[in-house]
């Protein structure tokens, strides 16, 4: 068993990690489940070693994602208004920034990791024990449906 306790800018929350409910993605990246005794705070988080590494992870999803998915899952997902404003070169995109191509839009999120995820939390503390089990020492977790 391990710890974590978590950041949202307003309050902090302790929890408990089994070892088990951890998975080292890669070098800069792991998803955890936490014991969660509250509605008000997540039970999936992704870390990252830093908002740079969680962007980079962002922009990777999405750009595997519309490289293999079929251009109607991707046209459903983006938007078919956003994909002829691209065309156009206007302004537009799902999420709460507006940019003017698909590269724009793949790059912002690099920036903008929050864009992807549902909250940002800043790790105050971690155990060692779990440090060491993931690989790296993460300094900020995002939350996962």
């Amino acid at each position: 068993m391990s710890f974590i306790k978590l950041n949202d800018s307003i309050h902090s929350k302790f929890f408990t990690v089994a070892e088990a409910d951890c998975e080292s993605i890669s070098d800069t990246h792991a998803e955890i489940s936490v014991d969660c005794d509250t509605q008000s705070w997540p039970k999936h988080l992704a870390l990252f070693r830093d908002r740079e590494e969680a962007g980079k992870f962002v922009r990777e999803y999405w750009e595997d994602f519309i490289n293999h998915e079929t251009p109607e899952e991707v046209t459903c997902m983006l938007g078919a208004e956003t994909l002829i404003a691209w065309a156009l070169g206007r302004e537009a995109g799902p999420g709460s920034t507006k940019v003017s191509s698909l590269k724009e839009w793949l790059d912002l999120h690099i920036d903008v990791p929050e864009e992807h995820f549902e909250e940002e939390y800043s790790i105050e503390t971690i155990g060692t024990n779990l440090v060491e089990i993931l690989g790296f020492k993460p300094t900020v977790a995002f939350s996962r449906g």
